[in-house]
């Protein structure tokens, strides 16, 4: 793990976020990276374009706590693109998720811990790879990201497989 951030979150979001990766038995830090994931990767939000970034609006009534999250690099580069999609701050996309999708992770999540399959335990995640490739096409400059293994990888793989 090598990047730091921090992001703020209600006590009440706070409260609830812990108590979900204590009975999952995970760090907060890895239950928010994998329902950001989830999320992200099962397309809860739609992309957003030509906008600016939304910021969660204030509340005297509902007080804030500062969270520092310590996060792997390909973490950190996967939620920066949420939030470039998106269209919301770190603090935004966590409330997101927790207000709806958070029941849907919880049963995919206790679903493949039922089946104790390792190979199908948290595929999203276990694909978490995150790369991306900069090429030029017809003269312009371009960047692709890969939420997962890239297609030129796997495409070895299944041939690897097939020989």
């Amino acid at each position: 793990m090598d990047i730091e951030t921090t992001t703020c979150v209600s006590l009440e979001n706070l409260v609830t976020l812990e108590m979900y990766a204590q009975k999952l038995n995970i760090p907060l830090r890895t239950l928010i990276v994998y329902l950001l994931m989830f999320a992200a990767k099962n397309e809860k939000k739609k992309a957003i374009a030509f906008k600016r970034i939304s910021y969660r609006k204030r509340n005297s009534e509902q007080p804030w706590k500062r969270l520092h999250l310590v996060l792997y690099q390909s973490e950190y580069e996967f939620i920066l693109d949420v939030k470039k999609l998106w269209k919301m701050s770190l603090a935004l996309c966590i409330e997101f998720c927790i207000e709806n999708v958070l029941f849907e992770f919880m049963n995919y999540f206790l679903d493949c811990e039922k089946k104790k399959d390792t190979d199908n335990y948290l595929n999203y995640y276990q694909n978490r790879s995150y790369t991306f490739d900069f090429y030029q096409e017809k003269g312009i400059h371009c960047c692709k990201f890969y939420w997962g293994p890239p297609p030129k990888l796997l495409n070895k793989k299944l041939t690897l497989q097939l020989v």
